[in-house]
């Protein structure tokens, strides 16, 4: 029973976060296996670990949960060594709440139109930071066509 609720208080703080504003990271996604030996989809998402950028890591967790047995999601906290290591590898300058890249690839086409997964979905800004180009869906379309479901 100790284990179970060390486990409990655990979720808890994943879930809802512990001092400084800070919550732990968002819960590794998917690791599986390919199915007919296909290779993982790669899916980095860099993002800054505050409360504003919380709501919309979850929107993300739950488009990525139907694919997790086809891709592989490596997440970087741009707060940490490696995600100061990630955003010097990718190029990346200025304030950027979040990226997504699918296979090393952040811009894609997307129901005619160009998509770059970088900030806030649309809608989801602060006001302070603008929204991107890019939709939930628009992230969905870009997971079903790179891992053939």
């Amino acid at each position: 029973m100790r284990t179970f609720g060390w486990l409990v208080l655990m979720l808890g703080v994943t879930l809802t976060g512990v001092g400084c504003g800070r919550a732990a990271p968002p819960a590794p996604g998917g690791q599986g296996s390919a199915p007919s030996g296909q290779a993982l989809v790669r899916v980095e998402i860099g993002f800054l670990n505050h409360g504003p950028l919380r709501p919309v890591l979850r929107q993300i967790d739950s488009a990525l949960a139907p694919y997790s047995q086809a891709i592989q999601v490596i997440r970087y906290d741009f707060e940490t060594s490696e995600g100061e290591a990630f955003v010097r590898g990718k190029g990346l300058q200025g304030h950027t709440p979040l990226v997504i890249f699918v296979n090393g690839t952040q811009t894609f086409s997307v129901g005619g139109r160009t998509v770059t997964f970088e900030s806030f979905p649309k809608g989801e800004g602060t006001g302070m930071v603008p929204d991107g180009t890019w939709t939930i869906a628009d992230l969905e379309a870009v997971l079903k066509q790179a891992t053939a479901h």
